[in-house]
């Protein structure tokens, strides 16, 4: 509307005039709501795994690349790549004298001063110690085949008797480490199976068809069977549990985390019922995990739930707060994102030897207190994110705590986080199990592999005596 426009309706008179007032502010209201949901919608493509429940990889490559070469929000400067000043660097010890395989010694043939030569042994006049430098190197690799041939007898009786092959010969044609390197390759560098192939035949002269490596991975699976079971066994008696679950391609995959041994089980539902049959009708120790519905329905006992699943949520209101100008919603995170930091502070204390339990113990309790004032006081809020978490926090308030009070529990199920990375990433490549015989296989060579790396164990020696005690009948190794 223009002036002369404007003009012309306030000759009108009274009437008109109102009218279309109102009607442009209930259009102005409409707008607005519309302008809010639009931004809304905008904070929710802009999350990431900073600001929401959403894991990494989800993360826009383009979005970290731009951080990295962005600018460093100490000193405001660009950030070289590479190793940062002050990084100590990992580098290659030196094997012990004794353990090398060959052992070459160097002298200077002249005098470097008036150029006289100078002996090329023992009895050269050496000072100090030698700079000593080792080169590892791999020799061709030539397979053992091993032929077993079997015999017939004539007795004198006039029966021939023909000899059999040991049963932990005749299961296979391959040994139990050729077996265990597959099984490795697989569950542990995440090698699909035409990619084992062409590493056996390229690297260890191995002729072998796809159907070879996938006899031989279902051989693996029934050998770690008891080991598999043995931990599954011994889950529910454990009194903390870490637990996270991911898509597995029309499937999900749990992970639960003990302070000796991780298991794995792909399920076909992510519902209570998945737990209900990993741990029974009840569990009665802790469980650290993220707010996820199927735990809270399923366990009735003591939670701790996930700080920094927590920590994500309140960076999350704080954007969106940002971006539809929401003040309350704003306070509310920035409120909740320093008690939070408040709570880490004191917990790293004691973590580092600082303050005993029960001095944490005090520290904690004004926090805590405040931070149920906090919530109580946004319960009501007309903010519907801020309301919502509120609420549910409020419902769980005494579960947000179990770290402070008990042993063996930490604050974030990070834990399971990292355990179930390695999965995610063997997911992206071979997207998934087609059968249920797969979901087991693929369970068990989680389950045993991570476990060894959590008890560092060498994941491949165990693999080949596990398959080489299944085949001669002999129990297994235990990994408890």
């Amino acid at each position: 509307m223009d002036r002369k426009e404007a003009e012309k309706l306030y000759d009108l008179g009274k009437e008109p005039t109102v009218d279309k007032l109102l009607g442009y502010d209930e259009e102005n209201k409409c707008l607005k709501k519309e302008n809010d949901q639009l931004k809304e919608k905008i904070s929710q493509l802009e999350k990431n795994s900073k600001n929401s429940s959403k894991p990494p990889s989800s993360d826009n490559p383009r979005d970290k690349n731009s951080k990295q070469e962005g600018q460093n929000s100490k000193n405001g400067q660009k950030r070289k790549p590479g190793g940062q000043p002050g990084h100590k660097g990992n580098h290659r010890k030196l094997i012990p004298v004794e353990e090398v395989d060959n052992l070459i010694h160097y002298y200077p043939d002249q005098c470097e001063g008036c150029g006289r030569k100078l002996p090329q042994d023992e009895m050269a006049n050496v000072i100090g110690e030698p700079f000593r430098w080792q080169q590892a190197e791999i020799e061709p690799i030539k397979p053992i085949i091993t032929e077993h041939q079997c015999h017939t007898t004539l007795c004198e009786c006039g029966c021939c008797t023909k000899a059999v092959l040991p049963p932990e010969v005749a299961k296979s044609n391959f040994g139990p480490r050729l077996t265990g390197i597959i099984a490795y390759l697989t569950a542990v560098l995440h090698v699909s199976r035409r990619g084992i192939r062409e590493f056996c035949e390229t690297m260890l002269r191995v002729t072998i068809c796809l159907g070879s490596v996938q006899n031989l991975l279902e051989d693996t699976s029934d050998a770690l069977e008891p080991a598999d079971n043995e931990l599954k066994n011994a889950l529910p008696q454990e009194p903390v549990i870490n637990a996270d679950e991911t898509g597995w391609a029309g499937r999900w995959l749990w992970i639960f985390v003990t302070s000796t041994f991780i298991y794995f089980q792909v399920a076909k539902t992510r519902s209570s019922k998945a737990l209900e049959d990993i741990f029974g009708k009840v569990y009665k120790g802790i469980l650290c995990v993220d707010r996820w519905g199927a735990y809270t329905k399923y366990h009735k006992g003591r939670f701790q739930i996930c700080w920094a699943h927590l920590k994500r949520d309140f960076l999350g209101i704080l954007k969106l707060g940002q971006d539809t100008q929401s003040e309350e919603a704003i306070v509310f995170a920035q409120t909740m994102e320093k008690l939070r930091k408040k709570l880490m502070a004191i917990w790293y204390q004691f973590k580092q030897g600082y303050i005993s339990r029960s001095e944490l113990i005090k520290k904690a309790e004004p926090i805590m207190e405040s931070i149920k004032a906090c919530l109580a006081e946004y319960a009501p809020s007309q903010h519907k994110c801020v309301r919502n978490l509120a609420r549910r926090l409020l419902k769980r308030f005494d579960h947000l705590f179990t770290f402070i009070f008990h042993e063996s529990v930490e604050p974030t199920n990070n834990s399971a986080e990292r355990g179930i990375r390695p999965a995610v990433q063997w997911r992206k490549v071979c997207f998934g199990n087609r059968s249920d015989n797969g979901a087991v296989l693929t369970s068990r060579l989680l389950t045993i592999t991570r476990t060894c790396w959590l008890q560092k164990r060498n994941p491949l020696e165990f693999l080949v005596d596990a398959i080489t005690a299944h085949r001669s009948g002999n129990p297994i190794p235990s990994l408890l």
